[in-house]
C-alpha cells in the first residue's frame, strides 16, 4: 500500500513540474497562421494537420505568410508477411512525402517524412482489423503533423534555419 502511494505521488509531481504530453507543440507567434499547399482540403491529413495547428494555437488559412508546401505524398499499405497458406499475414502501412516551409522569399530545402506502422491481420477479425487499420492511418497523419510543427516550434523567430 505504501509503495502504491509512493508511486503516485512521484507521478502527480511528475506531471506538476514540468511534464508534457508527447503531441504538445507550442508555435512562436510569427508561425500561428499557416498556409498549406498541395494537400485537399478534404483529405484525412490536411484534417490531421488542421487539428493538431490548432491544438498548438495556430490557425490553417487559405493565404498566410508562412506556407507549408507537400510533394510527393504517398500513403498505402503493402504485405510483408505471409501464412503458411500464402494467405496475408503482416502488413506495412506507411506515409511519405516531402515538405518544404516557406516564409516570405526563405524556403527551406526540403525535409522528407518516412512513417509506418506494421499490423497483424487475422480473417476472422476484419472488421475489427479494418478499424485498426484506419486509426493506424489517423496516427501517421498526426505524427507527421506534428513533426512539422516541431521543426517550426524550434525555428528562429526572424526566419527559417535552412
Amino acid at each position: 500500500m505504501a509503495m502504491i502511494a509512493m508511486l503516485s505521488g512521484l507521478y502527480l509531481s511528475a506531471c506538476s513540474n514540468g511534464f508534457h504530453l508527447r503531441n504538445n507543440v507550442e508555435l512562436p507567434r510569427v508561425y500561428q497562421n499557416i498556409q498549406l499547399e498541395n494537400v485537399s482540403p478534404e483529405s484525412k491529413f490536411y484534417k490531421a494537420f488542421r487539428q493538431a495547428l490548432e491544438e498548438a494555437g495556430g490557425k490553417l488559412q487559405q493565404k498566410a505568410t508562412t506556407k507549408i508546401i507537400i510533394n510527393k505524398l504517398r500513403e498505402g499499405k503493402r504485405v510483408v508477411a505471409y501464412t503458411k497458406e500464402r494467405k496475408a499475414r503482416i502488413y506495412l502501412v506507411f506515409l511519405k512525402f516531402e515538405y518544404r516551409i516557406q516564409r516570405g522569399r526563405q524556403v527551406t530545402q526540403a525535409q522528407r517524412i518516412n512513417l509506418d506502422r506494421t499490423f497483424i491481420y487475422d480473417a476472422n477479425f476484419a472488421l475489427g482489423k479494418a478499424e485498426e487499420e484506419k486509426q493506424i492511418r489517423k496516427g501517421l497523419y498526426a505524427e507527421a503533423a506534428r513533426l512539422i510543427l516541431l521543426r517550426l516550434q524550434y525555428s528562429n523567430e526572424s526566419g527559417l534555419r535552412k
